[in-house]
């Protein structure tokens, strides 16, 4: 009798999941308040980190089976790349809220002034703002990689399999619509600081 392998019993689930999950992160990176014009909230990037280590996280379980593809592990390390620009970002963001802070070291330790620190807090801003346009260009290149994996994934399923990934796109793609805030990051102390 053949042990049942978690992983390999619900690589069509977390294949959903992963690629739910990096779809909507993706969305929310390409929303519009995050143009030039808006201001850049660190909540959002928080959001979107998450969004990327759920997408992450299904990612590693469903290339635990020995029938997973190659370019599934490559995917993961991608979505791994993708999480890092986001803490670069939320990096960025973190030091120029510190810098304009009013009880910041800036303005005690190193004796500046409040024209200063605009100038440094800008340039903080500006390099968060390069790293966005910058995963925004290498997302339009990886648009085609990740249609091609998911069509390579639903090719090598078998009926039962095929039919257990379509529904759980189906039922969590519903359940983002219907309740937008279902992925939401809720901040606790001390995460992604």
């Amino acid at each position: 009798m053949k042990a049942i392998n978690h992983f390999e019993q619900n690589r069509p689930v977390h294949l959903a999941l992963r690629d739910i999950h990096y779809e909507h992160a993706i969305q929310l990176l390409k929303d519009p308040k995050h143009m030039a014009s808006q201001a850049l909230l660190v909540g959002d990037y928080e959001e979107i980190l998450f969004v990327l280590r759920t997408a992450r996280g299904h990612g590693r379980f469903a290339v635990r089976d020995n029938g997973k593809n190659e370019k599934d592990g490559q995917f993961c390390n991608f979505i791994n790349m993708l999480a890092g620009n986001v803490k670069a970002v939320l990096s960025m963001l973190n030091l120029k809220h510190s810098v304009e802070a009013n009880d910041s070291f800036f303005f005690s330790f190193l004796e500046v002034n409040h024209a200063s620190v605009a100038l440094q807090a800008e340039e903080y801003e500006r390099r968060a703002r390069d790293i966005i346009c910058c995963m925004l260009n290498t997302l339009e290149i990886a648009g085609a990689a990740f249609e091609q994996l998911k069509q390579v994934n639903r090719e090598a399923f078998n009926g039962f399999e095929r039919e257990r990934y379509d529904k759980s796109t189906a039922h969590y793609k519903a359940q983002i619509e219907t309740h937008p805030d279902l992925l939401r990051y809720k901040k606790r102390t001390g995460l992604f600081a």
